[in-house]
């Protein structure tokens, strides 16, 4: 009897796929586990940190002489759009100005300009870059104040033209100096104050108004000394009616040398002493033009008859700048004139 063949079972190849089935499922169940854990790894409560407390803003800087401006637009760039230029036409001493300029502080609005940039000899106008230093190093030395006693040295004593004669047996405050400087326009007091604060060293001293002056953005600007006669080589301090304006505002941050530029008389030396000086302002528009306090009268040859003239009036401040006149009359009407010119000027312009 022929024996059936035997078929083979589809068991085994069932068995295989369910086995394939088991590792996918294995391997599929082995990632999700993996995956879980990391991402549910317990996560380490975080430790609220202590809020930090806002730094308190520094103190503002304490000044011992400087008053900051509470001008918004105080050291602004001048604006000479609406400047009348050159001669004023109802104005005739306008024509005996070699330079000049007016400008409004509050609006920075140049309302005058006479060759404006151009640099020119300044005579005795120097003194307001010697004083601004001057203040600069009492608000920055320690240890230095008005009070601060200098001794007259010789050279100081040697120094000629206006002066209030300082004998070298003699010492001064440098608050002393300064206001003869302001005052008297005291030669010998703005070389011994350079002399004492620079180390004898007064081309040094020279070197940092120069480089003053830069910084301020001085136009045609270069000193010699800090006095304003000419060196021994014969040059000339120099700078235009722009920069002296530019520095004008600066010392305007200073109420104390306000206070002296517009003093009409003062005495040097105590009463009774040898040299004992009645000192008369060399700037007679604080005798009689409203508003004016300040600032610097100068004169030698070469410059003419100069002057920056800063005048408050209704609580608008212009800075005025004239040099190159003939006669220190003249240069004083012209800026009588040229200031009411300007405060109406600067009204018309705001209308």
């Amino acid at each position: 009897m022929q024996k059936k063949p035997v078929k083979k079972s589809s068991s085994s190849g069932g068995r295989f796929i369910v086995i394939l089935l088991l590792v996918a499922i294995i391997i599929a169940v082995s990632i999700w586990l993996l995956r879980g854990c990391s991402d549910s790894s317990p996560q380490v409560p975080e430790i609220p940190q202590e809020e930090k407390k806002a730094e308190p803003p520094p103190p503002p800087k304490v000044y011992k002489y400087r008053k900051p401006s509470e001008n918004p637009r105080f050291g602004e760039q001048f604006i000479y759009r609406n400047a009348v230029a050159g001669n004023i036409p109802n104005l005739p001493l306008s024509q005996k100005a070699g330079s000049g300029i007016l400008v409004d502080l509050n609006t920075r609005e140049v309302l005058w300009q006479k060759n404006a940039a151009s640099g020119v000899p300044i005579a005795s106008m120097t003194k307001m870059m010697t004083l601004l230093l001057t203040f600069e190093q009492l608000e920055e030395r320690e240890g230095l104040t008005l009070d601060t006693p200098i001794k007259v040295s010789v050279a100081a004593y040697k120094i000629g033209g206006s002066q209030v004669y300082l004998d070298p047996r003699e010492t001064f405050s440098l608050g002393e100096l300064m206001k003869s400087v302001a005052i008297k326009s005291a030669n010998d007091s703005a070389y011994l104050i350079a002399e004492y604060l620079n180390d004898q060293d007064i081309p040094g001293f020279a070197a940092r108004m120069n480089r003053r002056a830069a910084e301020l953005n001085m136009p045609g600007t270069r000193f010699v000394n800090p006095y304003g006669l000419p060196n021994n080589a014969g040059e000339n301090s120099i700078s235009s009616a722009e920069g002296m304006a530019i520095l004008a505002e600066h010392l305007l941050e200073y109420p104390k040398l306000l206070e002296w530029t517009s003093t009409v008389r003062a005495p040097f030396r105590e009463p009774g002493s040898p040299n004992w000086q009645d000192m008369t302002n060399t700037n007679k528009l604080v005798r009689d033009c409203p508003g004016v306090d300040g600032m610097k009268t100068g004169y030698i040859g070469k410059s003419g008859f100069c002057l920056t003239a800063t005048c408050l009036r209704g609580g608008r401040r212009l800075v005025g700048v004239v040099t190159g006149f003939d006669t220190s009359a003249n240069r004083d009407k012209f800026m009588r004139q040229l200031l009411d010119w300007g405060y109406q000027r600067a009204a018309e312009l705001q209308q």
